[in-house]
């Protein structure tokens, strides 16, 4: 192990999504309140929270559905609210999609993609190639109203991302699928994400610790946690064990190596994996003994409950917020 203690540049991926300072309000109720989120290119971004957080009044203002009452966002410069240009690069599956019974899920499809900018001549392939990679195909011919609710539902994915997204907002997107369906989607959301960004909402956190890279707890329309998840959870979580020094000392060496953003008891949160280096290094030329230097185990429920209770805190963002963002539907006359 190279132990040297030559501090190394911690670079943070680029922005692709950006929402600062969002505030909704519904009368007198505010329903989110001075958020502020990011997303990165190839980001899969869990939007987690209790019923009535504010998560689906978000991602309606991320997909520039509504306008918000201040704040902005930005997708390289435009705002999805007032920027067509921006919203066609959006895909927005919402909780409830506006599916028309009767249509053909191939009609259906070829019709958002049509709102999304896709040209005449490409569509029916675009819709095709769509229903396909949502395990459609086959319900390509049948009408929507006589589909089962995790047919809809794919259906509907196939619409938000028939015009290839750069940014795609899914609200409770695995909602009706059954098991089968739902380790599908985790396939497709995986393909997807090496060429777009992700904003996933889900009230599921073992999906969410399966499919995300990042979570937003979002209660009472605040961002009340902000962490890695899954696999990058662990990566960012070191259990570091030192023997031969008062618990105090260690503490205050360890939060002074750079990279290490936060301590609780002895879990280091760290932003990168070059850090453990540094940690072995700071703790070893101090002369104690290193006894351990693992990834933690990722708890992401007790972080959640943690969080919705007020107590979060302890662990802070490792890295910065993600943020996320087609075209939604709009009513067809008759």
């Amino acid at each position: 192990m190279n132990l040297s203690t030559t501090p190394k540049v911690l670079k943070m991926p680029p922005t692709m999504f950006r929402a600062q300072g969002i505030v909704m309000r519904y009368g007198p109720r505010t329903a989110v309140d001075e958020v502020d989120l990011e997303l990165h290119p190839g980001e899969i971004l869990g939007l987690l929270g209790p019923n009535g957080a504010g998560k689906t009044t978000l991602l309606r203002r991320l997909a520039g559905l509504l306008p918000g009452h201040a704040g902005t966002v930005d997708l390289d410069g435009g705002d999805p609210a007032v920027d067509p240009g921006a919203r066609a690069r959006i895909g927005y599956l919402p909780e409830d999609p506006p599916l028309y019974a009767d249509d053909l899920a191939r009609q259906y499809v070829a019709y958002l993609a049509g709102l999304s900018g896709v040209p005449r001549g490409k569509r029916k392939a675009a819709a095709a190639e769509a229903l396909e990679r949502v395990g459609a195909e086959k319900l390509a011919d049948r009408l929507v109203g006589r589909l089962s609710k995790g047919q809809r539902q794919r259906v509907a994915l196939a619409g938000a991302i028939v015009h290839r997204p750069d940014v795609l907002l899914l609200d409770e997107p695995s909602e009706g699928l059954d098991p089968r369906q739902m380790v599908a989607l985790r396939t497709l959301l995986a393909e997807l994400k090496k060429k777009a960004s992700i904003v996933f909402s889900t009230h599921l956190l073992a999906e969410a610790q399966a499919v995300c890279d990042r979570v937003v707890v979002i209660d009472q329309g605040r961002i009340v946690l902000d962490r890695p998840a899954g696999a990058a959870a662990a990566a960012n979580r070191l259990r570091v064990e030192v023997v031969g020094a008062p618990a105090a000392d260690v503490r205050a060496a360890l939060l002074a190596v750079p990279g290490v953003s936060a301590m609780d008891g002895d879990i280091c949160v760290v932003r990168g994996p070059e850090v453990a280096e540094a940690i072995a290094a700071e703790v070893c030329g101090r002369g104690w003994k290193l006894r351990q230097l693992a990834p933690a185990r990722d708890d992401l429920e007790a972080a959640f409950l943690a969080a919705v209770a007020g107590v979060a805190g302890t662990l802070p963002v490792a890295a910065p917020a993600a943020i996320v963002g087609g075209t939604p539907p709009v009513p067809r006359a008759g």
